[in-house]
């Protein structure tokens, strides 16, 4: 798990995360999916609607064994839990390794023919998914390349031999906990035919559309799938309308992607299955399929675009597809050094569209240890920064979510060279393909835990590129040699903890920045006292700083979520004093309403009696507030994760083994 959680076997009546992002984050999520159709769009059967809830109790088993997938197994010896469980499992509590789940149940005979999706929710860390002895899909990476998938939202369609309509199925779910707690902690868990899906999971609703607009849709889609077989990229553009937009790619930067795609494959294979076209209920007429592109790269099959279940908007004057106008999705970088595909998630502010040739600051914004970029879709918080640059009032700002996985965002020696990806080429892509305002005034970094050492570790060595940084319970006092994490060029070429840079650079070059960082007085790493360290430090040379310790909470999320105004305020006022222009664009454009599973934010709250109790944490009328940062939001939901029981062992010798320099509790937000 993440080092935004909880001390490794506290307590774990912990908040996890809340249920469900955006529409646009869950309908991403769902990938992959089937691609099993042919190129030609194949419309989903039409069966009953089937909306079967399994939430509740389910066998359960320590250990592993594959043959526990065969329906057949006698699972009768087994435990009863209750799946999910709020804040994760208590068999977890002291135990890392494999677990079983099982149910049985019937499906109806008058669903057959319909297309079903397996809802499985949120798991720590990996899963398997069998459903009737078959694997249908999974999440995060086995040993021994354990890689954990958290917060990822489980949504796995069904093939459409598997399930026995009029008859006995069986779900066996194979889940392997890395570290710390784990257990199946969040829903919904069910399964669900496409109309039942959109309705109860992503908040879509509306009936399929009349026979006219079906065959009009097919033929669109047919010459859509036409076009890139025969590598006449202009007849495919001719199927877009002029002002699409999807998911960050207008015309030019479609038009780009599938060249390249074209020149690399020499042909392209598109294929839409288990398609649904609906009439939804904004008015919208919105094509349900789960999309992939597939052609040849290096002599060998490739998907360019992996499947995804894909929500694509329609314009009926034109009979053109228009694109979902998102502000909340997931990009990437092709990446040559990494020579790999590097993902980050893309927010684009309320003004975006509306304000056609406005350019906007940008901060990057870095996760903690054992996460992803993906984690910042189930904390809905493309929601969160609308509030911001909405209600909040700050200076609105595209924020991108880079994928550093537990690289401690530098060079990895004999691995990822993530810190020359981030700043050779995702950068220059974010300022090339957005409207950046693309200079080192314009541009800040924000971290959580590993991320706060992200935040500074890059600023910091980077004083060209960056102006501000942010810091939400820093690993701050850490070099990743540390932990365990060295770069190349042997000891000259491995990055120093902030707090070591910071000391021995001048007051001259440190104040080229603005600051912000805090943490909670009873971090379980102790990077309280790190916090404590660099104000003192800071302080000392004279450095304007904005500083805060709560004077209550731990490291998870309820010690830092409720303060992103604080944070991103800093940035907001950074870029104010720089001399940003606000509504530089033309009078304002009226932009049409996000297509459903694109933009709208769709939260859906746990029940009063699933919401599992925080960590010990400040109440927000406790919460210190500068007194030149205006308050701009009120509690947000706060989640807690829990640590790496390996990694959160050496941090927290590291952390005792530091000098600490412990004074009177802060109570309030300091400007120094």
């Amino acid at each position: 798990m993440d080092l935004n959680l909880t001390h490794p076997r506290a307590t774990r009546n912990t908040a996890r995360r809340p249920l469900i992002a955006s529409i646009a984050a869950v309908a991403i999520a769902a990938a992959p999916l089937l691609a099993l159709a042919p190129a030609a769009p194949s419309i989903a059967a039409t069966g009953a609607s089937v909306n079967l809830d399994l939430t509740g109790q389910w066998q359960f088993t320590l250990g592993d064994d594959l043959a526990w997938a065969d329906p057949a197994f006698d699972d009768s010896a087994w435990s009863a839990v209750t799946v999910p469980e709020v804040g994760g499992g208590r068999e977890f509590d002291d135990y890392d390794g494999y677990a079983w789940y099982r149910l049985s149940f019937d499906l109806p005979t008058d669903a057959a023919g319909t297309n079903l999706v397996a809802s499985m929710g949120f798991m720590d860390d990996v899963d398997e998914v069998y459903l009737n002895g078959t694997r249908i899909n999974g999440s995060g990476s086995l040993p021994p390349d354990a890689k954990s998938q958290w917060f990822e939202q489980r949504l796995y369609p069904v093939p459409a031999d598997l399930p026995v309509f009029g008859g006995s199925n069986t779900l066996a779910v194979r889940l392997y906990d890395m570290t710390g707690g784990g257990g199946w902690y969040q829903g919904p868990v069910g399964l669900y035919s496409k109309d039942a899906l959109r309705q109860e999971v992503l908040g879509i609703s509306g009936p399929l559309a009349d026979p006219a607009s079906t065959g009009w849709v097919q033929d669109l889609l047919a010459a859509q799938a036409g076009a890139l077989a025969s590598g006449d990229i202009d007849a495919y553009l001719a199927t877009l309308s002029d002002d699409y937009v999807h998911d960050g790619r207008d015309l030019a930067r479609r038009e780009d992607e599938l060249r390249q795609w074209l020149a690399q494959s020499g042909s392209l294979t598109l294929t839409d299955a288990s398609v649904e076209i609906v009439e939804s209920s904004d008015g919208r007429l919105v094509v349900d399929t789960n999309r992939t592109i597939s052609g040849m790269r290096d002599g060998q099959p490739y998907d360019f675009q992996p499947t995804t279940q894909e929500f694509l908007t329609l314009n009926r004057d034109t009979r053109t597809e228009q694109g979902n106008h998102s502000r909340f999705f997931r990009d990437y970088v092709e990446s040559t050094v990494e020579d790999a595909r590097r993902e980050y998630i893309t927010y684009l502010p309320p003004s975006y569209f509306t304000q056609p040739d406005r350019e906007f600051p940008v901060i990057y914004l870095l996760h903690g240890f054992n996460g992803g970029s993906r984690e910042w879709e189930p904390r809905d918080f493309g929601t969160k920064l609308d509030e911001l640059y909405t209600t909040g009032g700050l200076a609105e700002s595209i924020v991108i979510m880079p994928d550093a996985e537990s690289l401690w965002y530098v060079d990895n020696d004999g691995g990822t060279p993530w810190r020359t990806m981030f700043t050779t080429e995702m950068i220059p892509q974010v300022d090339e393909q957005y409207r950046t305002l693309a200079s080192r005034e314009y541009r800040g970094l924000s971290g959580v835990s590993m991320g706060g050492f992200g935040a500074y570790s890059l600023g910091l060595a980077y004083p060209d590129l960056f102006s501000s940084m942010a810091s939400h319970m820093g690993a701050l006092n850490l070099a990743p040699a540390q932990v365990g994490v060295t770069s190349p060029g042997g000891p000259q070429g491995q990055s120093a903890s902030p707090l070591t840079v910071v000391a021995g650079m001048s007051t001259e070059a440190l104040s080229r920045y603005d600051y912000f960082f805090d943490a909670c007085e009873f971090d379980d790493y102790a990077f309280d006292n790190a916090a404590r360290s660099l104000d003192t430090l800071l302080t000392g040379k004279g450095v304007t700083h904005t500083y805060a310790l709560y004077p209550e909470g731990r490291h998870n999320d309820a010690c830092w979520v409720p303060r992103i105004a604080d944070s991103f305020g800093m940035h907001s006022d950074h870029v104010r004093a720089a001399g940003l222009v606000e509504n530089n664009g033309p009078d304002p454009v009226t932009e049409p309403e996000p297509t459903p599973g694109a933009t709208a934010p769709a939260v859906i709250p746990p029940s009063p009696t699933a919401t599992p109790s925080a960590s010990p944490a400040a109440p927000s009328s406790a919460t210190p507030t500068a007194a030149t940062t205006k308050s701009r939001s009120g509690d947000l939901a706060a989640t807690g994760v829990d640590p790496s029981g390996t990694i959160g062992a050496v941090l927290a010798l590291v952390a005792a083994g530091a000098v600490l320099l412990v004074i009177g509790r802060r109570r309030s937000l300091k400007r120094y």
